[in-house]
């Protein structure tokens, strides 16, 4: 039987020349897709973040890891837009962030969360609709392309078949995909997922993450759009910044890895040398076994349980 997860490595990004997180000075001249330069960040006058910078590359596929309060989210934040730095600059795709509009961040950037919450019945094909807001203006109507890009993003996250269903009334693992096809009617070149696959089974978390990998790569979703979209295989991959307290997702699907400690990197390259008992118990308190996964090879953590 062949395993599900065997082939969600993803490896294309370049991840030969720079394994660590840089300084800005480190930081090669090619135009990277995020740069965070010597950020500070503090949660009501209490420092949180000094000095931390960070480069991500175009076409990365790169995780962050780390306990509760490490800081995780409130880095995905600074790199959405959502929380600005008291010292520091952000870059996006070369450009500070303060600098591009709000609409226009939302065409490079799109963010999925871990909670979505819909209090009215709105149908699937509305939810996802919605992604298109940042190319209209105040009070104007959804054009064709509007609702041809809104398929698309349907049928990339493989939900074309839900979009007349109700939000409410279709499964946690779907209204997840909901929610990644609403960020992709954004068609954003980055996307940043803040542990979203924490509330899934094995299953969806394999589905959903097999979509990512598809959108890194910048592979055509298995059925054709209906309206002829879907992106070219070959270049023109998503940068993915993938947010989990899964370790062994993270080491299956990751070029690099970012391990975060209240508010420091600890360690930031490629998964096997990060995942390493060591650095694992040093940040968790908890001192696992390591093995290797049986058909990728990827170090898997065991809890001593």
């Amino acid at each position: 039987m062949t395993n599900p997860i065997r082939n969600l490595r993803t490896d294309d990004a370049d991840t030969s020349s720079k394994i660590d997180c840089p300084k800005h000075n480190d930081i090669s001249n090619g135009i990277n897709a995020l740069e965070l330069k010597n950020i500070n960040f503090s949660y009501e006058r209490e420092p949180f973040l000094k000095d931390f910078s960070l480069a991500i590359r175009i076409g990365e596929f790169f995780g962050i890891i780390g306990p509760n309060g490490s800081g995780k989210t409130t880095i995905l934040k600074l790199m959405a837009g959502l929380l600005k730095p008291t010292a520091g600059s952000i870059l996006v795709l070369a450009k500070a962030i303060n600098e591009i509009g709000r609409n226009d961040l939302a065409k490079i950037i799109g963010f999925v969360s871990q909670e979505n919450f819909f209090a009215f019945e709105f149908t699937v094909f509305d939810v996802v609709l919605w992604g298109r807001n940042p190319y209209l203006k105040r009070f104007e109507n959804p054009k064709k392309i509007d609702f041809d890009k809104t398929m698309e993003a349907l049928t990339l996250a493989d939900i074309l078949s839900l979009k007349d269903k109700s939000v409410n009334r279709i499964s946690a693992g779907e209204r997840q995909r909901v929610v990644l096809a609403r960020a992709l009617a954004q068609e954003p070149k980055i996307l940043l997922l803040d542990e979203a696959t924490s509330h899934l089974d094995i299953t969806h978390q394999v589905e959903f993450l097999k979509i990512l990998k598809r959108l890194n790569k910048g592979i055509p979703p298995p059925l054709s759009s209906p309206t002829g979209g879907g992106r070219e295989g070959g270049g023109g991959g998503m940068t993915i910044v993938f947010l989990s307290h899964d370790l062994n997702l993270a080491s299956l699907v990751c070029s690099r890895i970012l391990l975060l400690d209240k508010g420091h990197s600890v360690a930031c390259d490629k998964p096997e040398s990060v995942l390493k008992p060591e650095l694992i118990e040093r940040v968790y308190k908890v001192k696992p076994y390591l093995q290797n996964h049986p058909e990728t090879g990827l170090p898997q953590i065991i809890l001593p349980i």
